[in-house]
């Protein structure tokens, strides 16, 4: 298994990554090793409309999700994605592969129709975010949690795919995750 992967857009040699929509033919035994050993404690996997993942041979080492979503945002809709799940196999922690998924999944969704992603993060993570593009739109995040809202601490960044859209409209005190899983 490489021990460095090239952040350049290309693929690491004997390394792939599959780009699936929808969650028809999901790996799910190996997604639920990687979040084990990424996030600790997960026992269910989330819906997502794409999904990119980096396999090595046989191993699962990273994955990057989005769901499509609408936001109300300073009493306007904005329809975009939500993005989530992002991690690699702590083995293989900081060496490229999160920025490789995230960068392959960029180029993929700026050749769809919606104008920007969203993604929640912890405040040391908003770096790493800043560097492949995002900007922070909120210092904090809600969601709907077990029917209930839920303000969480952790900021909210966004990225644009299209020349026409300027994330700063995103631009609020909490943003709007809406549900989740």
């Amino acid at each position: 298994m490489p021990n460095s992967f090239e952040v350049s857009g290309r693929t690491p040699a004997g390394s792939r990554v599959e780009h699936l929509s929808g969650d028809i033919g999901l790996p799910e035994a190996e997604l639920l090793r990687l979040f084990r050993a990424a996030f600790g404690g997960v026992d269910t996997l989330w819906p997502a409309n794409q999904r990119w993942l980096l396999w090595s041979s046989d191993k699962l080492l990273g994955h990057v999700s989005v769901q499509r979503r609408w936001f109300v945002v300073n009493k306007q809709y904005f329809e975009g994605w939500f993005v989530g799940g992002v991690c690699a196999d702590p083995v293989v922690q900081r060496s490229g592969i999160g920025t490789l998924l995230l960068r392959q999944a960029h180029t993929d969704l700026t050749l769809q129709e919606l104008g920007f992603a969203v993604l929640n993060c912890g405040h040391p993570l908003v770096g790493f975010y800043e560097n492949v593009g995002y900007v922070k739109i909120s210092d904090r995040a809600l969601y709907i949690r077990d029917g209930k809202l839920a303000l969480d601490e952790d900021p909210a960044l966004a990225i644009s795919f299209k020349q026409g859209f300027d994330v700063t409209a995103l631009m609020c005190e909490a943003f709007p995750f809406g549900f989740d899983f």
